[in-house]
C-alpha cells in the first residue's frame, strides 16, 4: 500500500482476504478482526459522506456472495495475527498464503484456542 492510514490498511487487509475466499470457493466464513471500526464499516449501515465507500461496497458484495461475517476480536486473544504480521515484514513476496500454519505458529494457536474459550465461558 501507498502511505494511508491504518484503518486503510485494515480495510484493505479485509478484502485481500476476502478475495482470497472468493477465490477459493470457501463459503460461512467468519472474519475476526481487532480493527473495531472496520467491523462496524463492513457490518454496518455507511454514511453518505463515508470515505472508504467503494472498497466497502465491494467488500461486502463478496461477504453476501461467500456467506460470510464479520466479528470483532480483542487483540489479546489473537496473538496469531500479530505473530503473522511479523513473520510478514521478513516476506519478499507482496502476498504470501499458506495451507499450513508455520511451526512457530502452531504454540500460538493452542494460546488462542484456549483464550477463545475461556472467554466464551465468561459469557
Amino acid at each position: 500500500l501507498e502511505i494511508c492510514t491504518c484503518l486503510e490498511a485494515e480495510l484493505w487487509a479485509a478484502y485481500k482476504g476476502l478475495t482470497i475466499i472468493l477465490q477459493r470457493g470457501f463459503n460461512e466464513v467468519i472474519i475476526e478482526t481487532d480493527a473495531e471500526q472496520v467491523m462496524k464499516l463492513l457490518s454496518e449501515d455507511l454514511g453518505e459522506k463515508c470515505p472508504f465507500r467503494g472498497i466497502v461496497e465491494d467488500a461486502r458484495i463478496i461477504m453476501r456472495g461467500c456467506d460470510c461475517s464479520i466479528q470483532h476480536i480483542r487483540r489479546e486473544a489473537n496473538i496469531c495475527a500479530g505473530a503473522m504480521a511479523k513473520l510478514g515484514d521478513y516476506q519478499p513476496a507482496d502476498l504470501l498464503i499458506v495451507n499450513e500454519p508455520p511451526a512457530k505458529l502452531c504454540p500460538l494457536l493452542v494460546v488462542d484456542i484456549v483464550h477463545l474459550s475461556q472467554e466464551s465461558g465468561r459469557m
